[in-house]
């Protein structure tokens, strides 16, 4: 990973300050960290309240960092906490989330090697995920992200007998660790689907109720349904009207044009989801992953055919009407079925992705040390291999939107006003192409010297679309406060998660990927927000417009 400048504080050289006394295990924490770092020299630490001021050589050992989060998990608790976030500003950012159960579940897996406590662990993390609103999950889901980069590397062990023993064991570590968090990530997309996406029909909830013996009964319930919709199917394939010999009557053309390009559409929905939902729930060939295929792959397929031409054949308007309704009823029994029953769907899909993540993680701990290598987890395909990150452009808790705290933790739109001139930094619940940045710059004030909480005097935003924003401060008519002249920046793809201004940018976080290709993917498999087809289609052109100018270039 590419390091970016650092902060340059222009205050002239001052008294070293004195260290405050630690509180509250400062002081472990530093020996801990500084024990296993590269650098012990480059460690600075945030105390508690933050009210003193910090040395020179503690502000120069910022230097060389660049601003992505990182994991350093211990042995032991140090201020309460057993994992601490790392970033440009400090070695123990402040942080809402529950990272402690992180740290437990793999030291339970690989350490104390002790299942029970895992598997409780890994169920507690789970549920927590499961339960967590919105912005706190996609807040502690983008930091472990930013840890689990590059297969873990981002993520650092202390060196202790009951954690890592050393150095030689690291990378094994590491591959560990993201096969057991890609239980978890595995399960939340599952879960996204099934229930944020409401994709749970019968047969998707009988599966996840029979495939550990919960209730085998239930495969009666769908039996029901297959033959039922089979069944209507079949009669109206049968029905006469239902043919190309009848004389076609174009005053229903109309009619029979509309329904046929509604068909169409949920037939594309429906085989799509169809597909994704053996991906994330059977995983393999069974009878109820053939019963769901055949009902929301081939009979959408069938009625859009005979519905075209049975309303098309149709004499009576109001009959014309009635079949068209019923033509469209018969996808949906399979969906509306499980309400009816009064099937409990939050309850059996978490259940059920509770009892496969514990026979995940069997398989996982059944893998022999060796295993847990780079290209092992690449052979399998987990993601957290790709490069994302969770950036702390200024330095702020890492949380939630907290309206007590006055912060808001989801993305940002920067958009333009209607004069074309001014712009605008709004929140938006999706991310949009507003949404998207593929640079961001920005420079330090020159008004806090001695700190690990600056301010952003100049920043420049470089819009997907290659349209640009700039934000800078006014001039300061005392002369007190400038603009650092050492600029900093991103490049690649990434949206702003957090944004507060008063005359200086104040807070500013941000996540995303040097690599335009990883961002979706991350998305993706970290269930975060969803992202617009618009943007997606903004992505795609985003880099395939090179390739265009390439080839012309070489055209010419």
């Amino acid at each position: 990973m590419s390091f970016i400048g650092a902060m340059n504080f222009t205050s002239p050289k001052s008294e070293p300050a004195k260290k405050t006394p630690s509180i509250g295990g400062f002081l472990e924490l530093e020996e801990t960290i500084t024990k296993t770092v590269k650098n012990p020299s480059s460690c600075v630490f945030l105390h508690p309240n933050d009210r003193r001021n910090y040395t020179d050589e503690e502000l120069d050992a910022l230097k060389g960092r660049d601003f992505a989060a990182r994991l350093f998990m211990t042995a032991k608790p140090c201020v309460g906490d057993t994992v601490f976030l790392r970033n440009h500003h400090t070695d123990n950012l402040e942080h809402a989330s529950h990272f402690n159960y992180v740290r437990d579940y793999l030291k339970a897996a690989h350490a104390v090697k002790n299942q029970t406590c895992a598997k409780a662990t890994l169920t507690t993390l789970l549920t927590m995920c499961f339960d967590l609103s919105g912005s706190d999950y996609y807040t502690f889901a983008i930091s472990l992200a930013s840890g689990l980069s590059k297969y873990g590397k981002n993520t650092m062990f202390e060196y202790d007998n009951s954690m890592v023993r050393g150095k030689n064991e690291i990378d094994a570590v590491r591959g560990k660790f993201c096969f057991l968090m890609d239980i978890i990530f595995s399960k939340m997309s599952t879960k996204k689907f099934l229930l944020d996406d409401k994709q749970s029909n019968i047969f998707r909830l009988v599966y996840c109720n029979i495939k550990y013996e919960k209730d085998k009964n239930a495969i009666y319930a769908a039996l029901f349904s297959f033959t039922l919709q089979i069944t209507l199917t079949a009669y109206v394939a049968l029905h006469k009207g239902a043919s190309v010999a009848n004389e076609s009557n174009w005053n229903m053309l109309a009619l029979a044009v509309f329904t046929f390009s509604y068909s169409t559409m949920v037939a594309v929905a429906t085989i799509s989801d169809t597909w994704k939902a053996y991906q994330l729930v059977f995983k393999e060939v069974g009878l109820l992953m053939i019963m769901d295929v055949i009902i929301n792959i081939c009979i959408p397929i069938a009625l859009t055919y005979y519905g075209f031409i049975l309303i098309l054949c149709e004499e009576d308007y109001i009959n014309a009407v009635l079949n068209c309704s019923a033509l469209l009823f018969i996808p949906e029994i399979d969906d509306q079925l499980p309400q009816i029953l009064g099937y409990r769907e939050d309850d059996i899909i978490k259940n059920f992705l509770i009892t496969e993540s514990m026979e995940d993680f069997d398989t996982v701990i059944e893998m022999p040390e060796e295993e847990f290598s780079t290209l092992e987890c690449a052979r399998r395909n987990i993601i957290c291999g790709l490069q994302f990150g969770d950036f702390y452009i200024t330095n702020m808790p890492e949380q939630g939107t907290n309206a007590q705290a006055g912060l808001i933790f989801q993305p940002y739109q920067v958009t333009y006003g209607i004069d074309g001139s001014s712009h605008e930094i709004v929140p938006s619940t999706t991310i949009t192409p507003d949404c998207l940045l593929c640079g961001i710059e920005w420079q330090y004030t020159t008004g806090y010297p001695n700190t690990t909480n600056p301010r952003v005097g100049c920043l420049t935003l470089t819009k997907i679309d290659g349209r640009v924003v700039l934000i800078e401060r006014n001039e300061d008519p005392l002369g007190k406060v400038g603009i650092n002249p050492e600029k900093h920046k991103l490049t690649g793809l990434f949206i702003i998660t957090t944004f507060q201004m008063s005359e200086d940018v104040i807070k500013l976080r941000v996540c995303g990927s040097y690599n335009k290709q990883n961002f979706l993917k991350a998305f993706d498999y970290y269930s975060l927000w969803d992202v617009t087809d618009e943007a997606r289609a903004a992505i795609s052109d985003s880099y395939e417009r090179p390739k265009r100018r390439g080839s012309r270039a070489k055209e010419e």
